[in-house]
C-alpha cells in the first residue's frame, strides 16, 4: 500500500513518543487491509475501502482508533479495559497498542464494508440476471482447488449440508459459508447469528471456523480454541481424518441448530 503523503505530515507534527504509536497503528491498519487507501477525513489518517473503514488520531496522552460504531460493539468485552465510546476508544501512549485486536477489527470492518457493498450491487441487479446461484459459486469455488484438497472440502460440504435440511450455503467472506435458514429470533443482521460454520485453508490444512461455536457445549474436544469472541475452529488433514470425526462434526452441527433462538 502506497502512503499517502498527507498522512506523513500528520503523524510527523507529534512528538516522537506519539508518532511512533502512530505509525505502528498504521502499519497494523495497512497490514490487516492491504486493498484499503489511505487518506484524510475528518481531519484525521483514515483508511478507505468500500467507504471510510477505520480513523486514527494523535493526542497528548493517548491514541484515538475510530472503527465505527459496529466495530466497537463486537469487541466490546476485549475493548472493555480502555476508555471507549459508541465508535472510538483510546489507547493510551503508555500502554502497547494491542496489536492482535486492532487487526481483528479492522478484518471484520473490511467483511462489513465489503457486505454492504455488495447487498447494494444486488439490489441493481436485474430479476432475470444470469449470476450464479449461491450454489454453483460455492461449486466454483471448490473446482478450482488443488484436486485433492478439493475432494475433501466436498466432502465436508457434503456431511454439513447433510446434517440439517435447513442448512444453505453460500460464498461469504471469499470462502464456502453454511448458514441456517429457519426461523430465528429477530436480531442485528451485523452479529451474523445465522452463520454456522465457514470453511478456510490455512498451511495446507482445512479449517473450519465456527463463528459462534463456544454455544455448543462440546465435551469431547472436536472444538479447538477459548477465543474471547465465541469462536471455535476444527482442523483436519485431509478426507481420511474428515471421515474419521464426521459424527462429530453433525453432531456439533446439530446442538447449534438446537440452540437456535426462535
Amino acid at each position: 500500500m502506497k502512503k499517502n503523503p498527507e498522512v506523513n505530515n500528520y503523524i510527523s507534527g507529534f512528538p516522537k513518543e506519539t508518532q511512533d504509536k502512530l505509525e505502528e497503528l498504521r502499519a497494523v491498519i495497512s497490514k490487516a487491509a492491504p486493498d484499503a487507501e489511505e487518506v484524510i477525513n475528518y481531519a484525521m489518517p483514515t483508511f478507505t475501502l468500500q467507504g471510510n473503514l477505520v480513523h486514527f488520531a494523535g493526542y497528548k496522552n493517548h491514541i484515538g482508533f475510530y472503527p465505527a460504531p459496529s466495530g466497537i460493539k463486537i469487541f466490546k468485552e476485549e475493548l472493555s479495559i480502555y476508555k471507549n465510546a459508541k465508535g472510538s476508544v483510546q489507547f493510551p501512549l503508555d500502554q502497547p497498542i494491542p496489536v492482535d485486536l486492532v487487526s481483528r477489527i479492522v478484518k471484520f470492518r473490511v467483511d462489513e464494508n465489503i457486505e454492504i457493498a455488495q447487498s447494494k450491487v444486488k439490489k441493481k441487479i436485474p430479476a432475470k440476471s444470469s449470476k450464479l446461484s449461491d450454489e454453483d459459486q460455492v461449486s466454483a469455488h471448490i473446482q478450482k482447488l488443488d484436486p485433492k484438497i478439493a475432494e475433501t472440502v466436498e466432502y465436508i460440504r457434503k456431511v454439513i449440508l447433510s446434517a440439517d435440511k435447513e442448512i444453505a450455503e453460500q460464498i461469504k467472506w471469499n470462502s464456502p459459508s453454511f448458514y441456517y435458514t429457519g426461523e430465528m429470533k429477530p436480531f442485528d443482521p451485523k452479529e451474523y447469528k445465522r452463520d454456522i460454520v465457514v470453511l478456510n485453508l490455512n498451511k495446507g490444512k482445512i479449517l473450519l471456523v465456527f463463528p459462534s461455536g463456544a454455544k455448543v457445549n462440546d465435551k469431547s474436544g472436536f472444538l479447538e480454541g477459548d477465543y474471547k469472541d465465541g469462536r471455535r475452529l476444527v482442523h483436519f488433514k485431509d478426507i481420511d481424518d474428515v471421515k474419521s470425526k464426521e459424527k462429530n462434526l453433525q453432531q456439533v452441527i446439530k446442538e447449534w441448530i438446537a440452540g437456535v433462538e426462535k
